[in-house]
């Protein structure tokens, strides 16, 4: 099996205090420019691409939930990691 062919998934918990929103989703967007795999983030049977601000906010990801994060390419499990960074609320604020 090829890299671009791994898929990878995991379960992450939305602990920053106000959820996938809007400043969130653009940064999660951002970074993922810079990635060469394919991300999509999936919650209560909705799928959406983690290059679609709006997708991401039609999540309504609030503090608590879960999303199922799935990477498909040679750089998936960074791209998880740095979602996983994001929605976590761990990245200093600009």
């Amino acid at each position: 099996m090829s890299t671009a062919e791994i898929v990878i998934t995991k379960v992450l918990k939305v602990s920053n205090g106000l959820g996938i929103h809007a400043r969130v989703a653009t940064r999660i967007v951002q970074k993922m420019q810079g990635y060469t795999c394919t991300v999509t983030l999936t919650k209560d049977d909705v799928e959406v691409d983690a290059r679609s601000v709006l997708g991401l906010l039609l999540l309504a990801a609030a503090p608590g939930s879960e999303v199922l994060v799935k990477a498909k390419g040679p750089e998936g499990a960074s791209a998880i990691q740095e979602i996983e960074r994001l929605i976590q609320g761990d990245e200093p604020q600009s």
